[in-house]
């Protein structure tokens, strides 16, 4: 057997003073290393399940995170790191921890160690989950942000919704996404600091949302179930349905540079929708709402536009869904069941002031109530059932 030396072996580990994360600097970098290491997006919640609810943080430099469980007193019951195959993320900058709920909101911190061993932390946290609320649903949905990064506090605290189980980011949040920073700094900080911290939350991408060098590396940053952005899950008694309706583009625009095929993906999630209709989730809901960027109808008639409507608008009709809520054309509206649509078709609008919407539903057993309201507070129509 090879004789390593054991303090070199120490080191290869990760286990003296973080050195593993700074390696070969001086000790003018180093001190830079460690004033700038800090939360690149402070803790932020994911895919609420009946046992777990995802703790997301993303790190300004490569370290090793974890959170602190609290007891109700402030003192720590335990730490949960982020574990696979017995070995902990570590060298990373984002980390997603599962975490028991065992029914029931909980305290929780997250620690970090960076370069040269410094440790930051965030503060303490209560979350605030939809757990013992089976036959209620109240619900946010903003849409087309386009990095306009206050929006996100300002509607979410103007709604009209005195609570919040979920909020659905319906699209565009972005112009272009070209690096980790366009993500932590135009979304999931700025969420993180006004809900998301406490509130889950979930990311409908929109045609914005495709764009840059970056949008690969995009996933990475949620804990998306079956690791899609289209899903379907339950909130009370409604049955959410989320699509992914890709870019407004055909696949063969130039400007798209030969690198997407959504009409093939568009083709993969009109197979699985018709499986969630045909799902006991689907039977047993109450209401059923789809969320997509692009509104099927009273929007325009691109590519995009039109391929999702040929792709999911025959299911939806044949399983009568309550509402489909879209965003994009950057024009509010409502449109009660008509000729061409027997769902309501609810859109969002934004992203400048004066035009921006929050979308609210709220849910108790038969009774499903969905507000479309200016930034104001202004109604513009409700859609109201049972």
């Amino acid at each position: 057997m090879m004789n390593l030396d054991r303090r070199f072996f120490i080191k290869s580990l990760g286990l003296l003073g973080g050195a593993s994360f700074v390696q070969n600097v001086n000790a003018n970098e180093l001190e830079l290393a460690e004033t700038a290491f800090k939360f690149a997006a402070l803790p932020y919640l994911q895919n609420l399940t009946e046992q777990h609810i995802t703790i997301c943080c993303v790190l300004s430099s490569p370290g090793i995170a974890w959170v602190d469980i609290l007891k109700d007193d402030g003192t720590l019951s335990h730490k949960i790191y982020e574990v696979v195959d017995g070995i902990r993320n570590a060298r990373a900058e984002v980390f997603k921890f599962k975490v028991p709920h065992q029914g029931a909101d909980f305290k929780y911190r997250v620690g970090a160690k960076g370069p040269g061993g410094l440790e930051i932390s965030s503060e303490v946290i209560n979350t605030k989950l939809p757990i013992d609320n089976k036959s209620t649903c109240d619900v946010l949905i903003l849409n087309d942000i386009h990095e306009d990064r206050s929006s996100y506090s300002y509607l979410y605290n103007k709604t009209a919704l005195n609570h919040k189980d979920l909020v659905i980011i319906n699209g565009d949040s972005f112009h272009y996404i070209m690096k980790q920073s366009d993500v932590t700094d135009k979304m999931l900080d700025p969420i993180a600091k006004a809900f998301a911290s406490q509130v889950p939350f979930v990311m409908v991408k929109g045609n914005h949302d495709n764009r840059g060098s970056f949008i690969r590396h995009l996933k990475n940053y949620y804990d998306l179930p079956n690791n899609k952005f289209y899903q379907a899950f339950t909130v009370g008694p409604v049955l959410w349905i989320i699509l992914d309706g890709g870019e407004d583009k055909e696949d063969e625009h130039e400007a798209l540079r030969g690198e997407y095929e959504f009409d093939n993906y568009r083709l993969e999630q009109r197979a699985w929708l018709t499986g969630i209709m045909q799902s006991k989730m689907r039977k047993k809901a109450k209401h059923i709402i789809v969320v997509n960027h692009f509104p099927f109808f009273h929007s325009d008639e691109y590519h995009g536009t039109v391929h999702n409507r040929t792709s999911f608008h025959d299911i939806l009709e044949k399983y009568k869904v309550d509402a489909v809520i879209g965003g994009h054309s950057h024009k509010f509206g409502f449109y009660p069941p008509d000729a061409n649509h027997n769902y309501h078709v609810i859109i969002g609008g934004g992203p400048e002031k004066d035009n921006r919407t929050m979308i609210e539903v709220a849910a108790i057993d038969q009774k499903l109530v969905v507000n479309l309201r200016r930034e104001n507070g202004e109604l513009v129509n409700a859609l109201q059932k049972g």
